[in-house]
């Protein structure tokens, strides 16, 4: 894929059959802040800490982009979302050098990701495609399954770009701005946070953005027709 080169391209350049890949989310609520999910108990983490990640999730034999994004927010925080074409589609590749291209898909996605799995887990250094879409909830958080989503945390833009460079406690990103939206009743507010996934591209998007001088994300033309 080569970013700025005008030419344009489709979701399936991107991720291919048969490559492991997926829907991230990148949910924003009426304030402006993004919604992650925080790892419950069947994730890997290091004592002391838990990731933070955009609800989402592998992609299905036969299922749709959309498909997936809907069926993944209903597992995950039990409703279904909007999905909003972004302005602009973003290319966040191993380098972490990201670059705009042209996706003739829509709703248009906000960023194309590659992402290497993390030393530790089951599939280390293998390369997972994700495809992240703007969102919004459609309703309120419910239901949640504690092993895999111990709750939903809302994070200020800067905290969104700030996130890959260092590893907060949760009490010092709520005293911060950030708000428990639903769960989070078991977490202590000592352990540190740390991004992975749609959030790591997230921020790298939004610090492109923040470095170009540009405006905060908002929706294209043909937004709130998808779901």
């Amino acid at each position: 894929m080569m970013a700025g080169s005008g030419i344009s391209t489709a979701i399936s350049d991107f991720a291919p059959p048969g490559a492991e890949s997926g829907v991230g989310l990148a949910l924003q609520d009426d304030g402006g802040q993004y919604l992650f999910f925080i790892a419950g108990t069947r994730h890997h983490c290091r004592p002391g800490e838990l990731f933070y990640a955009g609800i989402g999730g592998h992609l299905e034999p036969g299922e749709d982009w959309m498909a997936c994004a809907q069926r993944e927010a209903l597992e995950e925080v039990g409703t279904g979302v909007e999905i909003i074409s972004a302005p602009t589609t973003w290319h966040v590749p191993q380098d972490r050098a990201v670059g705009e291209v042209a996706v003739i898909d829509r709703p248009r996605p906000l960023a194309l990701y590659e992402m290497v799995h993390p030393d530790g887990t089951p599939r280390a250094g293998e390369l997972y495609r994700i495809v992240v879409f703007m969102a919004r909830l459609r309703d309120v958080v419910r239901n949640l399954q504690r092993d895999e989503v111990i709750g939903v945390i809302a994070l200020t833009p800067e905290q969104v770009i700030r996130g890959p460079e260092r590893k907060p406690t949760l009490a010092e990103l709520t005293a911060q701005g950030a708000r428990i939206v639903a769960g989070g009743e078991t977490v202590d507010r000592q352990v540190r946070l740390y991004p992975l996934g749609t959030a790591v591209a997230l921020a790298h998007v939004l610090r492109h953005i923040e470095a170009q001088g540009g405006a905060q994300l908002g929706g294209g033309r043909d937004e709130r027709h998808y779901g």
